[in-house]
């Protein structure tokens, strides 16, 4: 018998998270880019006035089945220096509801990486917003289209088919 000891098959959920490298981040990005453009793949923004905005400066996030991704810009607050980061993140269902996020690995970014995703994923929602703005002016707007398409082709108004009446003190005295 050996005189090492077998590794504990508890500790491994004591390890810290495992990290990928610039090559799987490009990977992944990549990935997430093209999801994001195709709209097959929809991105959050996190509400940054509910955050301490010393650290916190932009955060992201997209749910993926079970799973999550959140990418996100910090600001160390000791040194000043910029952070770039994207977590993986299991989402664990207690009685059918989310109980704890458990981040399964992650991978620091560089600016440029970043910013690349920053820039898909803004566009991607200025875009949606857009149209559920558009959407929502449509319907609103629906009854009044109508009403005017009414009255386009209806007959011109007359003295006999006016649908209005003038207030008395409005109407000129001879």
């Amino acid at each position: 018998m050996s005189d090492q000891a077998l590794p504990d098959q508890n500790t491994s959920s004591e390890l810290p998270p495992p990290i990928g490298d610039a090559e799987k981040a490009d990977k992944y990005l990549n990935t997430l880019i093209d999801l994001i453009t195709q709209d097959k793949l929809t991105v959050s923004h996190t509400d940054l006035s509910k955050f301490d905005p010393t650290s916190l400066q932009d955060h992201y996030s997209m749910a993926l089945k079970d799973y999550e991704i959140e990418v996100s810009h910090n600001k160390q607050p000791d040194t000043g220096q910029d952070s770039f980061v994207i977590l993986f993140n299991n989402l664990n269902h207690l009685n059918g509801q989310y109980g704890s996020k458990v981040i399964l690995a992650y991978i620091h970014l560089n600016e440029a990486q970043f910013q690349k995703f920053k820039t898909v994923s803004d566009d991607q929602i200025f875009r949606k917003k857009k149209e559920a703005e558009e959407k929502r002016f449509k319907e609103a707007m629906t009854p009044i289209d109508q009403a005017l398409e009414q009255l386009t082709q209806s007959a011109p108004l007359t003295e006999d088919n006016e649908t209005y009446d003038i207030p008395p003190a409005f109407v000129a005295t001879a």
